[in-house]
């Protein structure tokens, strides 16, 4: 219980902070830097998702990830990939973003946020719940704080995320020290998460085909549109982001009951798919009714998403809550052909539709497109698993 409840809390409290980053730099900096802050967390988000399946997935499901020898492979292979990863996004990020301040965002947010979720799977699993909580704490304290100055800008958003990524990183040696090692435990094989090739090539080659749909929207319409567009895309995206949060938190502790689970997964499957609808329905609505009457209080001239772009957003949530569950359903049972396939065709037809939209001119809603796309994902899902058409 206190597991759930902390990776809940904390999960909320880092989806509250992106929230009302996005808000106060509308206010206090304008669109073109909250445009420009979710370009840097979109590209976080496309390499925490390799984060995700290379290191996270195979770590949650280890029987005694608590050893020392699996903490420290665990550790070896996460510093390797934030080494990797932030070569990368320094580099795309220093040809694209003319100014120091700008060009650093997207590095010290993804070395934040590679480093929290690092450290919150390590702790939790260490039965130490409240330390993930407290620095994410501590974030929403500190903006909370700058409120009292001159709001929220980049340079503080690089200064704070440089500062707790230090900081965690400092008490995960202090762990590592101390952490006492078990006689009968085996050599360390720090290249452990790689020797798995079949389903490591399965899982981010799912990653890839995902890329299309859950991000590639975002950096088109960046690239392509005017910052009073594409940010409204960004800010839809925040406001709904807490169900995101909430569905991942449940859907960790799922994905272990199903891993037990030999025979009926169908029938445990088709449960959760009713649950997710529940969940993200009632969260959804939530959140909804927030911006509705938030909006007119804080922002009077600001470009923010109406309310045909909320309502989308809440259908997009929903959609992709279902898909959720149907897809632990289909990794377990390395189905990965028509997954991939519905990513593919799904992001492919929204970035589509969002050229044909340049190019005509057309006057529709982007927010609308991609919710086409996750409505169709939900759809095929939904006829492969929960109406049978399951086996290949």
């Amino acid at each position: 219980m206190k597991y759930k409840l902390s990776l809940l809390v904390d999960s909320m409290l880092s989806s509250g902070a992106n929230f009302l980053i996005t808000f106060l730099l509308l206010k206090y900096a304008g669109n073109e830097s909250v445009v420009m802050f979710g370009v840097a967390m979109t590209l976080s988000l496309i390499f925490l998702s390799f984060q995700r399946t290379i290191v996270l997935i195979p770590f949650n499901l280890k029987e005694d990830k608590c050893s020392k020898v699996r903490v420290i492979e665990f550790l070896s292979c996460s510093f390797f990939l934030l080494v990797l990863f932030m070569m990368l996004i320094l580099i795309s990020t220093y040809f694209v973003f003319p100014s120091q301040e700008q060009w650093l965002l997207a590095p010290a947010l993804f070395a934040f946020l590679f480093m929290h979720e690092t450290f919150r799977y390590l702790f939790m699993v260490s039965k130490l719940y409240f330390l993930p909580v407290l620095v994410s704490a501590i974030l929403m304290f500190t903006l909370a704080a700058s409120l009292l100055f001159d709001g929220v800008s980049i340079k503080l958003l690089i200064n704070t995320y440089l500062c707790l990524f230090s900081l965690e990183l400092i008490v995960i040696a202090i762990y590592i020290v101390f952490k006492k090692a078990h006689t009968d435990e085996q050599q360390w094989d720090i290249f452990f998460w790689f020797r798995d090739t079949r389903n490591l090539l399965n899982r981010n080659v799912q990653s890839i085909s995902q890329l299309l749909l859950v991000h590639s929207p975002f950096l088109l319409v960046s690239a392509l549109y005017p910052a009073t567009v594409s940010s409204i895309l960004f800010i839809a995206r925040s406001v709904f982001q807490p169900v995101q949060i909430l569905i991942k938190s449940v859907e960790a502790i799922d994905q272990r009951k199903l891993a037990s689970i030999k025979d009926n997964a169908q029938i445990f499957v088709k449960s959760l798919f009713k649950k997710y609808i529940v969940i993200s329905f009632v969260a959804s609505s939530l959140c909804l009714l927030i911006a509705v009457y938030l909006f007119p209080i804080v922002y009077a001239d600001q470009a923010v998403p109406q309310l045909n772009d909320l309502l989308f957003w809440a259908g997009i949530l929903i959609c992709l809550s279902c898909s959720r569950s149907i897809e632990m359903l289909l990794v377990k049972n390395n189905m990965y052909k028509r997954m991939n396939l519905s990513y593919l065709l799904s992001g492919l037809g929204v970035s589509s539709l969002l050229l044909l939209n340049l190019v005509f001119h057309l006057q529709v809603s982007l927010s609308f497109y991609i919710f086409i796309g996750w409505l169709f994902l939900a759809m095929t899902y939904y006829l492969i698993v929960i109406k049978g058409l399951f086996y290949e």
